[in-house]
């Protein structure tokens, strides 16, 4: 016989669950078995105390666990990782071997093509790493040949990834890692990449494209009245275009290839296409009705305030929040941006039907290694005034002679060094709280010493790091965090 109370309390789930993005709304209940109720495959399916760790940028050129033993608080981040029931991070590098690499480097603008030995793979699973991200803007440095060849390394090391592919279909897919607690998925994705890396499906006679999973992004410059005025006067000046009006008779205006519009004060603003988004949540939701916890992440770059400022951290993008709430509502139990090379807000997200689920905007840089090589010519071409300026005989420059005033011009804070640790407890289908840990990556120290993380053990030091979180966190509109101290651990309370 059938339970009517209980089909009564899954139809009132199914009911909240309904209001998700990816839902396809039920018709016609009727074509549902009630003992497996459509409700249930949202809920968190993972043993009380499951914890989840996630770093930021792993941006790492050779194996290090080596290291450990001659860097104390190195070893000291390598345990706290091993507390982690799984542990994610983003791999913003090409694992290859360049003595038999049959592929060629892409690089484009200027940035450096990150490459990592075949040993890194290895490794990185030995630290506890068990699920990373592709979708980034250096997924391609090495070409096709490179991505492939990061896929052989990563499955040889027991690594599971998600966000890159031989099409679209195949980039956009979840991909899952099996522990003895349960079954963990990671949909990955990038709003930042360089041009003809994003994947394609086939359309008609044209074959389809690989690369990673694209979210397209449409940008509009938010003017204060002066300064949308002076844009409409160039406008008039070089096209001819809306000469003599004001800025409250314009809607938009576009020049240089740029949208504007009038606002309030200056930002950026941000809208996401439509059909990635769909297929995006698409597949969180099924990445839910596959795995007891499901990660997604994003790989931006894209700021909306306070982004003009080379010597402070870059915020997030305001579409981050709106993408990461969907997220959830269609199933992710975690959303994670990592891009900016620096901290970013958190939040404590209470979707409807789902409960409280963790959204970090910004976790930084985990590993930043300055031993890149080896470098491809048109990076010594494209930088060849800036080596003139920094070297008196440019042509005896090595890659690092190179790397050191690219990483002046863009890397010199404190900030790009410094990131924390996220551990994510969850209990009772509800996340029970985050421990945060301080980390710094050797900033100053010799090049086979930086960009490594050491747990950091000065009070100061681990203030200024969570108090960068907080601000940007109220800085991007959110609530303030509700952060404790437990048994000298930093948490943050749902």
């Amino acid at each position: 016989m059938i339970d009517r109370r209980g089909l009564a309390a899954a139809g009132a789930a199914l009911f909240l669950v309904a209001a998700a993005p990816a839902d396809p709304g039920i018709k016609d209940q009727s074509q549902f078995d009630p003992r497996r109720p459509m409700a249930q495959e949202m809920r968190l399916h993972v043993p009380n105390g499951f914890t989840v760790g996630a770093v930021g940028d792993l941006i790492i050129s050779r194996p290090l666990s080596q290291d450990a033993g001659r860097l104390p608080g190195f070893k000291a981040t390598l345990d706290q990782l091993k507390r982690s029931d799984v542990l994610y991070g983003n791999m913003e590098s090409t694992i290859l071997d360049i003595r038999s690499f049959q592929g060629a480097p892409f690089s484009w603008d200027g940035d450096w093509t990150n490459s990592s030995l075949p040993t890194v793979a290895k490794d990185l699973a030995a630290m506890g790493f068990g699920i990373v991200s592709r979708a980034n803007n250096h997924v391609m440095d090495w070409g096709p040949e490179g991505m492939r060849e990061t896929s052989r390394w990563l499955a040889d090391a027991g690594i599971a990834h998600a966000g890159i592919g031989e099409t679209r279909g195949q980039a956009r897919a979840p991909h899952y890692l099996e522990t003895a607690k349960g079954r963990v998925a990671l949909v990955s994705l990038a709003s930042t990449f360089r041009p003809t890396t994003d994947a394609l499906p086939a359309q008609g006679a044209a074959p389809p494209r690989p690369g990673l999973s694209a979210l397209h992004l449409t940008k509009t410059i938010v003017l204060p009245a002066p300064a949308m005025k002076a844009v409409a006067e160039i406008n008039c000046t070089t096209h001819g275009k809306h000469c003599g009006e004001t800025p409250d008779t314009l809607d938009t205006l576009d020049l240089f290839d740029q949208h504007f519009r009038q606002g309030e004060r200056f930002a950026y603003e941000y809208r996401m296409d439509p059909e990635d988004l769909a297929e995006i949540l698409k597949s969180v939701r099924a990445a839910k009705q596959n795995a007891d916890f499901v990660i997604v992440s994003i790989h931006a770059h894209e700021c909306s305030i306070g982004c003009d400022d080379p010597d402070a951290p870059r915020a997030p993008g305001d579409f981050l929040k709106a993408l990461a709430h969907q997220a959830i509502e269609s199933g992710a139990d975690m959303f994670v941006t990592t891009g900016n090379h620096n901290l970013g807000p958190i939040e404590i997200y209470d979707a409807p039907g789902r409960g409280k689920r963790p959204i970090f905007y910004g976790l930084g840089n985990f590993f930043w290694s300055d031993i890149q090589e080896p470098l491809p010519h048109d990076l010594f071409q494209g930088n060849a005034e800036m080596l003139a300026k920094a070297w008196s005989d440019p042509a005896k420059a090595t890659d690092y002679d190179l790397t050191a005033p690219l990483n002046q011009e863009s890397f010199a804070h404190d900030f790009t060094f410094r990131s924390v640790i996220a551990l994510c407890r969850f209990a009772d289908g509800q996340l029970a709280g985050i421990e945060l840990h301080p980390i710094e990556d050797g900033y100053g120290a010799p090049l086979t010493e930086s960009g490594i993380p050491r747990l950091v053990t000065d009070d100061k030091m681990s203030d200024s790091i969570l108090r960068q979180i907080t601000d940007q966190t109220t800085a991007y509109g959110l609530p303030a965090l509700h952060l404790t101290r437990e048994n000298g651990i930093t948490v943050v309370k749902p």
